[in-house]
């Protein structure tokens, strides 16, 4: 556990994380009226800055939130960063449509959002050993919202899917519909692997357009590895010849099991070690001030076999 403590700007005002205060009539609060975004840090730099920024671009203009001054904003962001001193960590940021009189309907124009940026210390310990041992999982109901690929803070079905994982042993609950067909997890992204290729369902308003997911199809097709979009049963899930998640903490993480289900011998696959050694070379790549995937040269290629 660091001791390293957050460090928050609020409104662009700098203060330790435990200090700032958010007003009771903040729509964030009263109403899930806000939007958030998640990146990693990766010796003080953001990883996949510009593929963040354009999808908390897109959440505020799917939720109409106006008023953002987009150039402040990444400033701030920056001058957090470079104050909280943190070189390995997370960056926070969530945008509510600001305080005003509880009533349903939006609020007069001139209300000004509230922007909260938290850069915090992340240990990558855990997760990077499951990165090599794979994880079990549960299956849940998908009970959010229809517009699952806004990244609004609106997420008592994922809370509710995730504590019943946590109940099941497990840190992920794999998502299913009504009918019948899994979606995504309740905070990262997923993907399969039948017949060679790697699969994940299609975007759209069912799932998280998730930037890691985009990142990991650039490093499947500079490895060679074939990708489709496509829908899939639990069943048919269970019967995958590998299942792994994707998101901004976990980076690539094999699923060994699903429920009482093991998922092709219940060890991580072939293709899921490709694209974690993948990873972590780009990862090794980005902190050496490079292009994370070369330009016409596979990424990992010397562990493609591992």
């Amino acid at each position: 556990m660091s001791s390293i403590e957050p460090l928050a700007c609020l409104n662009g005002e700098q203060m330790p994380a435990s200090e700032a205060k958010i007003p009771v009539w903040d729509r964030g609060f009263l109403f899930g009226d806000a939007i958030y975004e998640v990146m990693r840090l990766y010796s003080g730099r953001m990883w996949l800055e510009a593929e963040h920024l354009a999808r908390l671009t897109r959440s505020l203009n799917e939720m109409r939130i106006e008023g953002v001054d987009f150039k402040a904003l990444t400033d701030r962001i920056h001058r957090t960063i470079a104050a909280s001193g943190i070189e390995e960590g997370t960056v926070y940021i969530q945008i509510s449509r600001g305080v005003a009189p509880r009533r349903h309907r939006f609020p007069e124009p001139e209300t000004p959002p509230t922007e909260l940026i938290i850069v915090g210390p992340y240990d990558d310990t855990s997760t990077a050993e499951r990165r090599q041992t794979g994880v079990p999982v549960v299956s849940h109901p998908d009970l959010r919202w229809k517009r699952c690929d806004v990244k609004s803070v609106n997420l008592l079905g994922n809370v509710l899917a995730n504590e019943a994982a946590h109940q099941g042993g497990c840190i992920e609950a794999v998502l299913v519909d009504r009918d019948g067909i899994v979606t995504e997890a309740t905070h990262s992204s997923l993907l399969w692997v039948r017949d060679g290729r790697l699969e994940g369902t299609p975007e759209g308003p069912g799932i998280l357009p998730g930037t890691s997911r985009g990142f990991i199809l650039k490093l499947a097709e500079s490895l060679g590895i074939p990708f489709a979009e496509a829908t899939i049963s639990l069943d048919d899930l269970n019967r995958a010849d590998e299942v792994m998640l994707s998101g901004t903490t976990l980076e690539i993480v094999p699923v060994t099991r699903i429920d009482e289900t093991p998922i092709g011998d219940g060890q991580p696959g072939p293709i899921a070690r490709r694209l974690v050694s993948g990873f972590t070379e780009a990862v090794r790549r980005f902190r050496d001030g490079l292009e994370p995937i070369p330009t016409g040269s596979p990424v990992g290629a010397s562990s493609a076999g591992a």
